[in-house]
């Protein structure tokens, strides 16, 4: 049964090869089975060639099989790239026909959930990633993936659940950064000003260093970021703050966005 479920499997990659690649292959195969039999069944004066030639096609054909699928990749990666490209409608489509083709794992789902998240869809965001995490429990992807679209929907204390777990089962230290801005959006001041400290070493790029100083000065602990800082991270926060300007959490943005606006505008830092 496997044997035949590998052949199938064969049969369909090589019929998407190129068919320089197809003829190549078709071309090597049968020297490959001349040179085995006679490396089994040959005397002892055809052995020793049959030997060294089997080895040649063998080397032969996986480069073939290697520059055939030099572009073969998963729909996964497809759709990652799409997505990193910011394409998420594209990596929406594609990711919903895996789906569709009963292809739904883990991975699948969590990036179908973080794109619908991307583009405002959180009701479906956070019933694909609810499946995500009850598939994987201690995936810590996805239950990062679950905590950052429970915080833009406002859902501050359930997100502040999710992305505590992401955390304890491994996620990256800069997730601490998005647990600190759940506990300062819920108003738990001391656990967001502790958290915020913790993400600060990890906080390399300019909207997230913006994002964690923003909220040490808000929290007592530091002075207001610095203009360049702010030009350099706000566009991305403007854009998440239109991005979900009906949420609870997208119009809490927006006031932190309008605080950091001013900054820019030479307003006394004492009023900031």
């Amino acid at each position: 049964m496997r044997f035949g479920l590998l052949t199938a499997r064969l049969l369909r990659g090589f019929r998407s090869w190129e068919r320089p690649s197809q003829i190549a292959f078709l071309l090597a195969l049968p020297f490959l089975i001349i040179t085995f039999v006679l490396m089994l069944t040959g005397g002892p004066e055809v052995r020793p060639p049959a030997t060294f030639g089997f080895i040649g096609f063998v080397v032969v054909t996986q480069f073939i099989f290697m520059w055939a699928n030099r572009k073969m990749v998963t729909p996964y990666t497809q759709a990652q790239r799409l997505y990193l490209r910011e394409e998420f409608e594209a990596a929406r489509q594609l990711l919903e026909q895996t789906v569709r083709d009963g292809k739904a794992t883990v991975s699948i789902l969590t990036l179908l959930g973080n794109t619908y998240r991307q583009l405002g869809l959180l009701d479906e965001s956070k019933a694909i990633l609810t499946k995500a995490v009850e598939k994987a429990p201690k995936d810590h992807f996805s239950l990062y993936g679950i905590g950052r679209t429970l915080l833009i929907r406002g859902e501050y204390v359930v997100a502040i659940r999710a992305l505590q777990d992401s955390i304890e089962q491994g996620a990256p230290p800069i997730v601490r950064l998005d647990l600190a801005e759940a506990y300062y959006r819920e108003g738990q001041w001391e656990l967001a000003l502790a958290q915020a400290q913790a993400a600060l070493p990890s906080a390399s790029e300019p909207h997230r260093l913006l994002l964690v100083r923003y909220l040490l000065h808000r929290l007592g602990s530091g002075e207001p970021p610095l203009v360049d800082l702010v030009e350099a991270g706000l566009p991305y926060w403007m854009e998440q703050a239109g991005r979900y300007a009906t949420s609870p959490y997208g119009q809490a943005l927006s006031a932190d966005v309008e605080v950091l606006k001013r900054l820019l505008e030479g307003s006394d830092v004492h009023d900031f």
